[in-house]
């Protein structure tokens, strides 16, 4: 057996030189083209790389590295003439070269004929769309160039550019299952979107190439219509009955999944990609408490990734105690049967004689408890007592159109994430870092995640909250014991004294507003002072900031 050659490391095209390197960087092992090219063109002048500089007037000198994806270096080389042709036409732009004969059609071709060669080339240019990503871009962008049938590049003006546009909009509207009326100037379907955008990114990157088209293209910014901003404020389904939620976690079919959804608050992804050794737990004041580690997910096709949708969606999440009992429970079951199973994915089903967490169960199974979901929230008992919630009824018929197509998977995690505000007592950033959101505005995480300290108080705040398992939990101390305060603010304290003992308590109010009242058996209770405590923050997430309500200036009011 011979060992297959690498491809060469340099070529020419159309009279400039280019130097070529292969890699398989480790997160892209999982990805369907795992090689990553790196293609440098060299300078004329000089023989030394272009840099960033150079060619695209960056802040850097680092050399080019046009990135280049391939299954193999074979398969990278083979596509390395179209991203020649992509350099090629930056450098003469760049006036780093004269005289160079680049392919270039004129005005009178076809812009379908155009699209539908440069697609490849497109997609080439965007290694950093994930694979879901290319799959919906894909089929679109084919829609697309049906819809540029007809055009010649040269006859691409800014009007004519402006009515593909709306063409666009109007055929996605006319095929979308609820908003099927569109004006120019509204916000378009999610389809319509997306092949804007890549209209967008094909007609600069054609301008690039040296095709003579005369629009500079401009990003179509619709704003929602009036009807679409109140669907979006009364019918996105974000509060959903405790009630339901418990029969949809009690299901037989979907019970261990659907209970994570909904007391997590996690992605259904991240719950499909969660294994057996995510659930961790730690011993506190309060007794066993239990947490998620969420370091990646399932993607379209059942794989597990250690890439997560952000990188903030590394993180660690509080679990329920009697969840986390439960599942803690099945993980000593199933690995009586079938040994250790702690790197294997928690959705995996028992098959005779052998546990089956394979990516085409998991991705069965994930679809399974998507629809169970939709069909438990869409039942009319269900779907009705949803709609009760309602702020307001302005267009029934529209409402109940946009609300049972936002009653979903993801509505478990909406509702969570509207808990999370409106009554944990969390501040904003805190409940970002739980959702696993992306914000800027927060400081990097670390890499060594949470400390035992920061654990044990996350797992305190989710143990003296409400959740669908218990109301909110007291924290029980011994008066005489080792604490002498509270770790977390909670709504009820309960300490045990011991006859004839006294204890002196200081309570520090949390919120604006909060009542006081302490009450026992046999106890004698004397209030010595109460302070009025000034110049507080309290930063609660639905609290508004001092600076929103102070009042800067007074001045009589202009008639």
């Amino acid at each position: 057996m011979t060992k297959k050659s690498f491809p060469p490391a340099a070529f020419s095209h159309q009279g400039v030189d280019f130097r070529m390197c292969y890699t398989y960087p480790a997160a892209d092992k999982h990805k369907d083209m795992p090689c990553r090219g790196r293609i440098n063109p060299l300078d004329p002048m000089t023989g030394k790389c272009l840099t960033k500089r150079q060619l695209y007037g960056k802040d850097s000198d680092a050399p080019v590295n046009h990135i280049v994806h391939g299954k193999d270096p074979w398969d990278v080389y083979s596509k390395r003439e179209a991203a020649a042709n992509y350099l090629i036409s930056v450098m003469v732009q760049r006036g780093l070269l004269s005289g160079v004969a680049v392919s270039v059609p004129d005005e009178d071709a076809d812009l379908a004929e155009l699209a539908r060669n440069y697609k490849q080339t497109l997609f080439d240019i965007h290694p950093r769309w994930m694979k879901s990503t290319v799959q919906k871009y894909s089929s679109q962008y084919d829609i697309m160039v049906d819809e540029l049938a007809g055009l010649r590049a040269g006859d691409l003006d800014d009007a004519a550019y402006k009515q593909l546009q709306e063409k666009i909009c109007r055929n996605a509207a006319r095929d979308a299952t609820k908003h099927n009326t569109w004006e120019y100037g509204e916000i378009p379907p999610s389809s319509a979107r997306t092949r804007l955008f890549l209209l967008y990114e094909l007609i600069r990157c054609l301008k690039a190439e040296g095709v003579s088209i005369p629009v500079a293209p401009f990003p179509y910014n619709g704003k929602p219509s009036r009807q679409m901003l109140l669907l979006n404020r009364t019918d996105h389904a974000r509060m959903i009955p405790d009630a339901i939620l418990r029969a949809i976690c009690a299901d037989p079919v979907i019970q261990g999944q659907a209970e994570i959804l909904a007391d997590a608050g996690l992605r259904i992804g991240e719950c499909t990609g969660l294994l057996f050794d995510s659930l961790r737990w730690l011993d506190t004041s309060q007794g066993r408490m239990y947490y998620l580690d969420i370091s990646g997910q399932a993607d379209d096709d059942g794989k597990r990734t250690e890439l997560p949708k952000t990188k903030d969606s590394y993180r660690v999440v509080p679990l329920s105690r009697e969840l986390g009992e439960v599942l803690a429970h099945r993980r000593h079951e199933m690995e009586t049967k079938y040994g250790d199973l702690s790197l294997r994915l928690m959705c995996g089903q028992p098959c005779e004689d052998e546990f089956d967490d394979s990516p085409a169960k998991a991705a069965a199974w994930e679809s399974q408890v998507r629809a169970q979901i939709s069909t438990l929230l869409r039942k009319p008992s269900a779907f009705q007592a949803i709609a009760a919630n309602r702020v307001y009824l302005f267009d029934k018929r529209a409402q109940d159109a946009e609300l049972y197509s936002q009653l979903v998977a993801h509505s478990l995690r909406r509702n969570f994430c509207t808990g999370a505000y409106c009554s944990s007592g969390l501040n904003s950033s805190k409940i970002h870092r739980r959702m696993g959101h992306a914000y800027k505005s927060l400081p990097p995480q670390k890499a060594t995640g949470l400390t035992p300290t920061e654990l044990r108080l996350m797992c305190l705040e989710k143990h003296v909250s409400h959740t669908l398992y218990h109301s909110a939990n007291p924290l029980r101390y011994d008066a005489g014991g080792p604490f002498q305060a509270t770790e977390v603010p909670a709504c009820c304290v309960e300490l045990t004294l011991m006859p004839g003992e006294s204890v002196e308590l200081t309570v520090e109010d949390t919120e604006p507003g909060t009542v006081t009242r302490i009450s026992g058996e046999g106890l004698i209770i004397q209030q010595l002072r109460r302070d009025e405590r000034r110049n507080v923050t309290y930063d609660y997430g639905l609290l508004s900031s001092e600076e929103t309500t102070a009042v800067v200036k007074k001045r009589k009011l202009l008639g």
